[in-house]
């Protein structure tokens, strides 16, 4: 069972709460949690600070910027020693008869080590890129996980409040079993109560495991312990929501979104590899220099140019410069897919958060006010003998079920934002 799911078990089993407060069941205690309150605010902060994945990902982001540093560099020249002309056999470098010192730089093509530069930069602006991609990610799954918490620690709450209420009802119906003042309809009341009872504390048992997998989950993200108690504030609808359903940015800041800013810094390396695809059509130089001495005390020098020459196996850099195009064509493809699956998901979500706050208005302004009218119509008059078992559980799971689908709601609306930020970059 899981809490988005709204299993029925979590619906049948919280149908039986009152409004008012009731004594905790012998034997039940409310979660007992150690530290300030939680609040999303800070859940995002730790994530942002402290979270393994996060900070691995800006590591690689930084040094991929130190590689693209590196690449702006010229190949290392070679330094050499030559000794030639001694006697064979043997490995007399004494009698030499030549002792040359040989310097060689290898010369790329102008413009070349600036094509190298700039893929590299690209490449340390897509791992950048993923880098916040990843925080997001991150950050999205520590926003759900908190609503996870927050929804069963409240729901919870509620469970131990319902034992001490079925314990209340057992009691009021075995009294007026005693005293002959209930009908064949109210001897039931005592038997369904400690049913209702047992349901509960099984699906509480349940929703207690919910709980402690949401708070591990959180504690992960922030890079707690596991282990770490957390105690959360009661459900409230999420705060900046009304700038989320603003779908404006759909066409001017959709290439904010991280999967599509991705996309684009992958499109970009395509094209510089393309460049650099291209200029290996171009000619590289080798020079080097020899200064030379004699056994006869004689100095003389050598110099040497060499040219590559690419276009001899012509078919090797054809093939490079065709993969190199479509591969471009391919992130393009990409690039327009990451943005179409931006849209579609943004506007689903934009909906679905218009249509969870207008549910919750609707909840708070009318549905929960009939819901508790109607509560204490029914409890007082069952207390007064008035009204039967029947009505009075019927507006009590009636109440309940109003208030729960309430506390889904506004957790509805925290998930929504969530996704919202996600695909904005937020």
């Amino acid at each position: 069972m899981t809490l988005r799911e709204g299993g029925g078990a979590l619906v049948l089993a919280a149908t039986v709460l009152l409004a008012a407060p009731h004594p905790v069941m012998a034997g039940e205690t409310v979660v007992a949690t150690g530290g300030p309150v939680l609040t999303l605010d800070f859940v995002e902060k730790r994530v942002r600070e402290n979270n393994p994945l996060v900070l691995a990902a800006q590591a690689r982001a930084s040094s991929a910027r130190g590689m693209a540093l590196a690449s702006a560099a010229w190949p290392a020249p070679g330094l050499g020693v030559t000794r030639e002309d001694f006697p064979r056999p043997g490995f007399a470098l004494d009698e030499y008869e030549r002792k040359s010192l040989v310097v060689s730089q290898e010369i790329p093509f102008p413009g070349k080590i600036f094509l190298s530069w700039r893929t590299s930069s690209a490449e340390a602006e897509k791992m950048e890129a993923e880098a916040r991609m990843v925080l997001q990610e991150q950050l999205f799954m520590a926003r759900q996980m908190y609503w996870d918490l927050v929804v069963a620690t409240e729901s919870e709450k509620y469970y131990v409040r319902a034992a001490g209420v079925m314990d209340s009802l057992v009691t009021l119906s075995e009294k007026r079993t005693r005293f002959g003042m209930s009908g064949r309809m109210e001897q039931l009341m005592a038997p369904m109560a400690r049913m209702e009872k047992a349901g509960l504390e099984v699906s509480r048992l349940d929703l207690a495991q919910e709980r402690l997998e949401a708070q591990a989950s959180l504690n992960e993200l922030m890079g707690d312990d596991p282990g770490r108690e957390l105690a959360v504030a009661p459900a409230a609808p999420a705060s900046g929501v009304s700038s989320l359903e603003d779908s404006s940015w759909l066409e001017s800041g959709i290439n904010d979104s991280p999967t599509v800013e991705v996309a684009l810094k992958d499109l970009k390396i395509m094209q510089a590899r393309r460049a650099q695809a291209r200029a290996e059509w171009l000619p590289d130089l080798m020079l080097e220099y020899s200064a030379v001495d004699m056994k006869d005390g004689a100095k003389t020098g050598m110099a040497m140019a060499k040219i590559s020459v690419p276009f001899v196996w012509f078919w090797k850099t054809a093939g490079e410069n065709r993969s190199a195009s479509e591969e471009v064509r391919a992130s393009g493809a990409d690039l327009e897919q990451a943005r179409l699956e931006v849209r579609r998901l943004a506007l689903v979500e934009i909906a679905r958060l218009g249509l969870a706050r207008k549910q919750g208005e609707i909840f708070r302004n009318e549905a929960l006010l009939q819901a508790d009218r109607a509560l204490d119509l029914a409890v007082s008059g069952y207390q007064s003998g008035s009204i039967g078992p029947a009505d009075a559980l019927t507006a009590v799971r009636s109440w309940l079920s109003m208030n729960l689908e309430n506390t889904m709601i506004t957790a509805q609306i925290g998930r929504s934002t969530a996704i919202l930020s996600r695909l904005r970059g937020k």
